[in-house]
């Protein structure tokens, strides 16, 4: 539809655009989503993984909206491509979201990265196929786990897509970015761990990070996300950060606007960080114990009323 905002939704890593699966009809009348293969994925998995390819894909579909208001939004590997194309093009977007995006990629938080990598290599697709199955495939949403296996999972560029986003990519990326941007995750995702930090590189940076979610969420719970994603997009096209006034427990952050609005910061929480560790231990020990720690972690069906981190409430 001409009249509606066009929103590009990129996909994580190995994945395809199968992910957003349920997203066009969960955002139906509020944009027109598209969601591609990022290169080495899916359709364009002959295509080697590299950043500039990645952002060129974004660039073709950017520049099909011609006057309509474009939203980027990214999951993972996906938000990091959607990162360096706002880099380059810093007042073309309407809106940027990343979605479990916010680990610094280089110093201390490149452990994450480069230990995700390793271990995908030293498992092996069969391997990790299974893992999936075990885990992803137990607790996603049934389409969205339908979609992903008919779009088939990739590996080869995996280690070529996170040494790519290590040599070029952080929150520095943000620093000229026009548009609102929001930095969206659960408490449980690891690379959600300095959502604060991302939000306050960006002018118009807000973080919002809800509990009991992990990096998962957006296939295990896609209505919140959909949701999320629906009341961000409304409030930006009102003339707003979208997502306004975050209760105190969910860790926000906020920089000056251009009209001269206060810096917000709020505390992370302190849980983010501990359960990497004992997701770690149980690896070490006994693989059956991680994948069920896993499965419940990321089966969570309690319903998370996603209202207050739009109306000011101060309970979640």
């Amino acid at each position: 539809m001409k009249n509606i905002p066009l929103l590009i939704l990129l996909h994580g890593t190995r994945l395809t655009g199968a992910q957003w699966a349920t997203y066009a009809e969960r955002l139906a009348g509020v944009a027109d989503v598209v969601a591609p293969d990022l290169p080495g994925h899916g359709t364009r998995a002959e295509q080697p993984f590299t950043l500039d390819a990645a952002v060129r894909v974004v660039e073709n579909l950017v520049e099909s909206a011609a006057e309509r208001p474009v939203f980027l939004a990214g999951h993972s590997l996906g938000g990091f491509v959607g990162m360096s194309y706002a880099e380059l093009h810093p007042r073309r977007l309407a809106g940027l979201a990343l979605i479990g995006s916010a680990t610094e990629p280089a110093g201390p938080g490149a452990i994450v990265y480069r230990l995700m990598a390793r271990l995908w290599a030293l498992a092996g697709p069969a391997r990790m196929r299974r893992f999936d199955a075990l885990t992803l495939g137990r607790v996603a949403d049934p389409r969205v786990w339908a979609a992903i296996q008919a779009g088939g999972e990739y590996f080869d560029q995996v280690a070529a897509a996170w040494a790519e986003v290590m040599r070029h990519c952080g929150s520095q990326q943000l620093r000229r970015v026009a548009c609102p941007v929001l930095v969206l995750g659960g408490r449980w995702d690891q690379i959600h761990l300095q959502a604060r930090r991302f939000a306050a590189a960006a002018p118009r940076g807000q973080a919002v990070t809800v509990p009991g979610r992990t990096h998962m969420w957006p296939m295990t719970h896609p209505a919140e996300v959909a949701d999320a994603l629906a009341r961000w997009i409304g409030g930006v096209l009102a003339g707003g950060m979208g997502t306004t006034q975050p209760p105190a427990d969910v860790a926000t952050a906020q920089t000056p606007s251009a009209s001269g609005a206060s810096c917000r910061r709020a505390r992370a929480p302190e849980a983010v960080r501990a359960e990497p560790v004992e997701a770690s231990r149980g690896a070490s020990t006994n693989s059956a114990r991680t994948v069920e720690h896993f499965r419940k972690r990321m089966s969570s069906r309690h319903p998370i009323d996603l209202q207050p981190l739009f109306d000011g409430r101060k309970q979640l």
